[in-house]
């Protein structure tokens, strides 16, 4: 069967251009078990580090100089991605040199020096950027340092190493200006897709919050009194835990009731798709702040404008949902309105991040996950905007996103109560 594959095309000395034989055949051992996208993802990954050794003018003549020269590749990586994405390039790396060698191939000077004896074939990179991973990189940059006559461009953050201990992650500061996530919702033809980016940005939701929204969640502003929660004349939007919650639309009851495990059990046949055995189904679920006994947080209108738009469309969805007859397949409420072989059935993942990456596209915004230029970086839209244009306190903010952790729950209420106070007069 024919296949599209990537191809890697190298310049030769004498102006000339050619596609090793080893790569080639590497492209069609995958194509057998891949898919376009995870080739290209490995081809994209093989030809930047070849870019990176060709540009250092590094003799390839052992495994000793491969080992070195995809070290500090990833080193020169990690100063403008973020660990995670360095991480799944190494391992595509991995892939090609046990190629290289299973193969028996050294067509290319690069598949010589990684089949001889690179010690490449034993390593894997661990889950977070532990002190002693890199510590092992700023050695290898040392001695590529030495060996170029020269000081080779390496993150910062690895010449602040002072104790056994590095920080797990890099907070996203990428995200929409106001006039941009303007822009995204205006611009966005789709009804439901508007409505979900007016939530997004307004209420700071998580992907995974979103998609476990069920059509229950989403109340007229009168019910914010049966949850103790002041009424702003806005939606009233629902955060439930995906399997614990007692709230599933049936009672106001704070105990007693079935959790939502045991309803989708039930009615639907089914199970929290936090917790779904394969991988393309599966959500994930961070814990929030929950404000609630029955399991579940409220969200907050940060930005009133959105709130409004968001209330104009509500009937609109709904009404797909009484279209396409969500309530005998599932509780949810957000769905695919426009794919016919999946019209109104649960949204997916993968769908809601091609979503945001469009809208994102359509106002000029590179699309980049690791940066904020997708999903999370609208919820850090709204971390700035409850900071810069509303003047929230840290705390305040905190509950806003549903942060879990509270250092005094004796405020709480009081800070809740703050938090209604300041939303007050927004636009």
């Amino acid at each position: 069967m024919l296949v599209p594959f990537p191809l890697l095309i190298v310049p030769t000395e004498d102006g000339q251009v050619e596609v090793p034989d080893d790569v080639f055949q590497f492209a069609l051992n995958r194509a057998k078990v891949e898919k376009f996208d995870a080739l290209r993802r490995m081809f994209v990954a093989i030809g930047s580090l070849h870019d990176f050794w060709r540009r250092s003018g590094r003799p390839m003549e052992d495994g000793e100089d491969a080992d070195l020269t995809i070290w500090n590749y990833m080193a020169e990586r990690l100063a403008s991605v973020l660990y995670s994405t360095v991480r799944a390039e190494f391992g595509d790396i991995r892939t090609y040199a046990r190629f290289c060698r299973d193969q028996d191939r050294g067509d290319s000077p690069f598949a010589r020096a990684l089949k001889a004896d690179s010690k490449l074939f034993s390593q894997r990179l661990p889950m977070r950027p532990t002190a002693e991973f890199l510590q092992h990189l700023d050695v290898q940059r040392r001695r590529w340092a030495d060996l170029q006559e020269s000081e080779a461009a390496f993150p910062t953050d690895l010449k602040k190493l002072s104790g056994p201990s590095v920080k797990s992650g890099t907070k996203l500061v990428r995200f929409p200006t106001e006039l941009q996530m303007d822009d995204m919702i205006d611009l966005e033809p789709n009804p439901l897709y508007r409505a979900l980016l007016c939530l997004l940005a307004s209420h700071g939701a998580r992907l995974s919050e979103c998609l476990q929204m069920w059509r229950c969640d989403v109340l007229p502003s009168v019910y914010a009194s049966k949850f103790g929660a002041s009424d702003d004349g806005n939606p009233f939007i629902i955060y439930a835990h995906p399997s614990a919650s007692i709230w599933t639309g049936k009672s106001f009851a704070i105990r007693g009731n079935e959790t939502r495990k045991e309803v989708l059990e039930r009615e639907w046949s089914t199970t929290p798709s936090p917790w779904k055995h394969t991988r393309k189904d599966r959500d994930g679920w961070k814990s929030m702040l929950l404000f609630d006994r029955r399991a579940l947080s409220w969200g907050f209108w940060v930005v009133d404008r959105y709130a409004k738009e968001f209330a104009r469309l509500v009937p609109h969805i709904f009404g797909l949902h009484e279209q396409f007859e969500t309530e005998a397949r599932h509780p949810y409420f957000w769905i695919n309105p426009s794919d016919p072989q999946h019209r109104g059935n649960k949204m997916k993942k993968r769908n809601l991040r091609r979503i945001i990456g469009v809208a994102c596209q359509r106002v000029g915004i590179e699309p980049v996950f690791d940066d904020g230029g997708h999903g999370h970086g609208l919820r850090h839209f709204c971390e700035w905007y409850a900071e810069k244009k509303i003047g929230m306190s840290p705390e305040e903010v905190q509950l806003v996103l549903r942060h879990q952790s509270v250092n005094s729950q004796e405020t709480y209420g009081r800070r809740l109560a703050d938090v209604h106070t300041k939303l007050k007069g927004r636009c």
